[in-house]
């Protein structure tokens, strides 16, 4: 299986037991963490989760700070993480003529600049439809993405 981005979302549920994808993810986030996938998180899902995990508005169970950081440490252990380049503002403009967006999701095409510029091209992530149009990114969902671990094993 070729190398992906976990998106933020799936980086939440893997921790969040009330997400109803919490099971899913937090078993792909497992076997990327256990080298059975070649996973990475780009410095914008760090930031992501560190704002959303301490926000009693957005999880209901929201961790302190310090608790958060220590789950980041762990992460960044065993998955890679990727930076923005130099090139990653020329890349984001490309993927805006490709799909003019307005508002947040001009988030989702920086990470996805991030990505291609890192030569990552697959996104794992619940929104799938944020990266749909971007002829370059295949976004694929944890189950899928599991799916294809399975069918790989047999």
């Amino acid at each position: 299986m070729t190398s992906f981005l976990i998106d933020s979302n799936v980086l939440i549920s893997s921790y969040d037991e009330t997400e109803k994808q919490h099971p899913e993810s937090y078993l792909l986030v497992g076997k990327a963490v256990a080298g059975e996938l070649q996973a990475f998180l780009a410095h914008q899902n760090i930031l992501e989760y560190l704002a959303v995990v301490t926000d009693p508005g957005r999880v209901e169970n929201p961790l302190s700070t310090r608790e958060a950081i220590k789950n980041i440490e762990f992460y960044t252990l065993y998955l890679g993480v990727i930076f923005p380049k130099s090139t990653t503002i020329n890349t984001l403009k490309k993927l805006i003529n490709l799909r003019s967006v307005t508002r947040g999701k001009i988030f989702d095409l920086y990470l996805a600049a991030t990505a291609l510029d890192n030569g990552i091209n697959c996104i794992c992530t619940w929104n799938v439809s944020d990266f749909e149009g971007l002829s370059e990114i295949k976004p694929l969902s944890p189950i899928q993405i599991l799916e294809k671990l399975s069918e790989e094993k047999y």
